[in-house]
């Protein structure tokens, strides 16, 4: 209880097949996005690669090829915001809409479009701990059946010992270690704008004493509002 990353708060999501490497950074991307991802840790955005869960991957319909999804967002406070676009790799046209200065503090950025629906992001990165891959795969494959077009596997989430690591995205809801039914109740709860207490693990970027008096009120009452949410 109240593990999630404290200092998480703005978001880049990045869709790259793989191979995932130990760190975002190290991926090989096209040349305008590796310059972004760079800036973006700089910054202290929290990168994360996403690929949809083989094998049910959806059919991509681009308007050009080499186009791949990008989510940005932040998950502190009342109001946390999610935006998606995708992105060439021919062309950098669309960076004067990602303005990574304003995610770092947490304003809106022209980037994309606002996401309708939340994210669900299952950690599967086996270059990191064998145990992501061994429990989170599986379940993002579940999960990507149950809730079509909202469920990626990502890398690196945090906590490799409470695999399989699920994070709920706007509002940066962890969940671990979850199999299917905790996990299909977390997100049931979050659909109905509640957090549920069995095996969440906090708020990211959240500091952990807020964490601890949230999970407090949270386990003294059964169930939370998301719109309670500090």
């Amino acid at each position: 209880m109240a593990s999630a990353p404290e200092a998480s708060r703005a978001w880049l999501l990045i869709e790259h097949p793989g191979p995932w490497p130990p760190e975002p950074a190290e991926a090989e991307l096209p040349a305008p996005l590796h310059a972004v991802v760079g800036a973006a840790v700089g910054l202290g955005i929290r990168v994360q690669l996403i690929r949809r869960p083989a094998p049910r991957a959806e059919p991509r319909l681009h308007a050009e090829p080499g186009a791949r999804r990008m989510f940005v967002g932040w998950t502190a406070g009342s109001q946390p915001w999610l935006r998606h676009g995708e992105v060439g790799s021919g062309r950098a046209s669309w960076l004067p809409g990602l303005d990574l200065d304003r995610l770092a503090a947490g304003d809106p950025v022209s980037f994309g479009s606002p996401v309708s629906e939340p994210v669900f992001l299952v950690c599967g990165h086996g270059q990191r701990n064998a145990c992501c891959a061994r429990f989170g795969v599986p379940l993002a494959r579940q999960l990507a059946v149950r809730y079509p077009g909202q469920v990626f596997q990502t890398t690196h989430l945090g906590g490799h010992r409470f695999a399989a690591n699920l994070a709920i995205l706007p509002h940066g809801l962890y969940y671990g270690p979850v199999g299917i039914a905790e996990a299909t109740a977390a997100i049931s709860a979050y659909q109905r704008g509640a957090v549920t207490p069995e095996r969440y693990r906090g708020r990211a970027g959240q500091p952990r004493s807020a964490q601890q008096a949230e999970l407090g009120l949270l386990t003294r009452a059964g169930s939370l509002a998301v719109a309670a949410l500090a």
